[in-house]
């Protein structure tokens, strides 16, 4: 080892002067190869192939894939400290030994892993899906390194709320020109249908003008399942994208990250690497359970392939709360309206997505931060509050379904079957939008309690909707506050700020008035729904669940608009105000105050 360190060192010293320029010129190269690349694939994928297009096509690929094995190799080589970069790079290093052994095995050996694992006529599409993913990454991997963009923007002084909302709008906007392409829907897509699509699946709300299962290609299916992870964990994505994207400008992102996270500026970055790794760690958990009753007893299909993608497809879009489903009829089908299994695993999955990173960061690590205190004792306050609400409101939503739906949807049911639908539609009312009943034929009353609960929604930080937990009972505790004549608003011994609770009146004026807008202009343009279906496709909306009682399809284009602008800003809504919190503006004067009759 001696001896080839020597050789490498001699090698730099010989090099030296030409390290900054390698590395400046493969960064730059870097940048060029994925946007060409990137806009080969979308031609591939998007467009009907012919063999010679075919043949280019994986020669790009192919080619780009060599260069960034060789830019690795080069990077590891002219750097000043190798093996910390890669320590550094050791995502990018598993890549690239992936994408070498990947080369040997097929064009030195012969040998097609995917082939032995997956039918003839679905390999082709797999290795296309795997190429995919490797580029995606290195093109993301690739912008972060470029700082200068980052001080690019702050020229035009836009402020972490308007990257945030910028960001959605951009990914809303790619989802819409992908999904117009023609090889992502069979018949082809008006241009309204895909911006709501799109905008259904980046803000993680499942309403659908169209019908998932059959209006899209596998390619479009797989572009909807990208949206919908990609919307799902954005703020995560944008907090470590920031960080590690405005060299001058760390601090102060750390402390956008550690208001919206609600923690220290020291741990900030370690969280949102904890909360990327609980995401993909509990969708893969939610996979293997699903893909292994699929495949068990092949009741979707005896193909592996199509069994991994629905697999993969419905874990993504229970821990999401996303509610789309590539199944015909979705959760109504037989395939999972009287099994208990797959109901089971859903609920469980749109839970824990629905109690937030946070809340699962600290029930996972408090047994070990906070000494020798009774487990309830060692949890945060926060994750005490989503806990108990978020039974609390599964428990009171369940109870009630159960009382009001008793003789009308539930009719004929056995006790179990009554018990799972009633858990079931409490969960789902609250953000994910599976249904396994027609929303359709409920009661008034039940239908009133769902938009309540679609209201209400799941914790701050999570991948569900609404006005919050927190913000919930804060307003809750403000009242009886009030109502009790007490100076101060507690919670476990504890003062809530009134700055807090003076937000908490704003998130929820905010949203009643988006409600009963929306609703008055939809009334408008589709006059022939009567006003209780029209506010529950808005409720459903604003609070981004996805749950319907069909009419969503047949809306008129300002309908369809009206309800895309509320998908969005109910998701973008809190995470806003959120961020707001680092551009406060400080009075240093008061005025004189005044009473008013209440």
């Amino acid at each position: 080892m001696g001896f080839f360190h020597q050789i490498r060192e001699r090698i730099k010293l010989i090099l030296w002067d030409y390290i900054d320029g390698v590395q400046r010129t493969f960064r730059l190269l870097s940048l060029f190869v994925s946007l060409v690349t990137m806009g080969v694939i979308i031609y591939f994928y998007g467009f009907s192939q012919t063999i010679p297009t075919t043949i280019f096509c994986s020669t790009i690929i192919h080619c780009s894939l060599i260069f960034y094995v060789v830019k690795y190799l080069a990077m590891t080589l002219f750097n000043i400290h190798s093996i910390k970069y890669i320590r550094q790079h050791w995502l990018e290093g598993i890549v690239i030994t992936f994408i070498t052994a990947w080369f040997f095995a097929t064009y030195v050996f012969h040998f097609d892993v995917l082939e032995s694992l997956f039918e003839q006529d679905q390999v082709t599409g797999f290795n296309h899906v795997a190429l995919l993913f490797v580029q995606i990454y290195f093109f993301l991997l690739i912008i972060a390194e470029f700082s200068t963009i980052g001080q690019m923007l702050g020229k035009f002084k836009v402020g972490p709320g308007g990257l945030l909302i910028g960001s959605f709008l951009i990914l809303i906007s790619i989802g819409t020109l992908l999904l117009l392409l023609p090889e992502m829907t069979p018949k082809g897509i008006s241009f309204i249908d895909a911006v709501f699509t799109a905008t259904s699946a980046s803000c993680i709300t499942g309403l659908s003008t169209l019908d998932i299962s059959t209006d899209f290609t596998f390619k479009g299916q797989f572009i909807i399942l990208l949206l919908i992870q990609l919307g799902g964990i954005n703020i995560v994505c944008l907090a470590t994208f920031f960080t590690s994207f405005y060299k001058g400008g760390n601090l102060r992102y750390q402390s956008i990250i550690k208001e919206m996270l609600s923690t220290n500026l020291q741990s900030s970055r370690r969280l949102t690497q904890e909360i990327i790794f609980y995401t993909f760690s509990i969708e893969f958990i939610g996979f293997i359970a699903l893909l292994a009753y699929f495949h068990t007893n092949n009741m979707y299909s005896s193909n592996m392939g199509d069994n991994v993608f629905l697999s993969a497809f419905h874990a993504i879009s229970s821990f999401n709360n996303a509610g789309f489903s590539i199944v015909n009829n979705g959760m109504q089908s037989e395939i999972f309206k009287h099994n208990y299994y797959l109901q089971t695993f859903t609920m469980l999955l749109a839970f824990l997505g629905g109690i937030g990173f946070l809340t699962i960061h600290d029930v996972l690590n408090a047994p070990k931060a906070r000494g020798n205190k009774h487990f309830w004792s060692r949890l945060q306050i926060q994750t005490k509050i989503v806990l108990k609400l978020s039974c609390l409101l599964i428990l009171i939503g369940a109870l009630l379904f159960f009382i009001l739906e008793f003789n009308n949807v539930s009719s004929g049911q056995t006790l179990v079957e009554r018990i799972y639908c009633s858990l079931f539609a409490s969960i789902s009312s609250r953000s994910v939008g599976f249904n396994i009943i027609d929303i359709g034929s409920l009661n008034t009353s039940t239908l009133i309690v769902i938009i309540i609960l679609m209201l209400i929604g799941t914790a701050a930080g999570s991948t569900g909707g609404g006005i919050k937990l927190s913000t919930f009972y804060i307003l809750f505790k403000s009242a009886w506050a009030t109502i009790k004549g007490k100076q101060q608003v507690t919670i476990y011994n504890r003062a809530i700020p009134f700055e807090l609770v003076d937000k908490a009146y704003v998130v929820l004026l905010f949203t009643l008035g988006l409600l009963l807008s929306a609703s008055i202009i939809v009334s408008i343009s589709d006059p022939q729904f009567t006003f209780l279906e029209i506010l529950f496709e808005v409720a459903s909306s604003c609070g981004t669940v996805g749950l319907s009682m069909g009419i969503t399809p047949y809306l008129s284009v300002v309908g369809k608009f009206t309800l895309i602008v509320v998908m969005y800003v109910g998701r973008i809504t809190v995470l806003t105000l959120a961020i707001s919190i680092a551009r406060r503006a400080f009075n240093r004067y008061s005025l004189a105050k005044t009473n008013l009759n209440i």
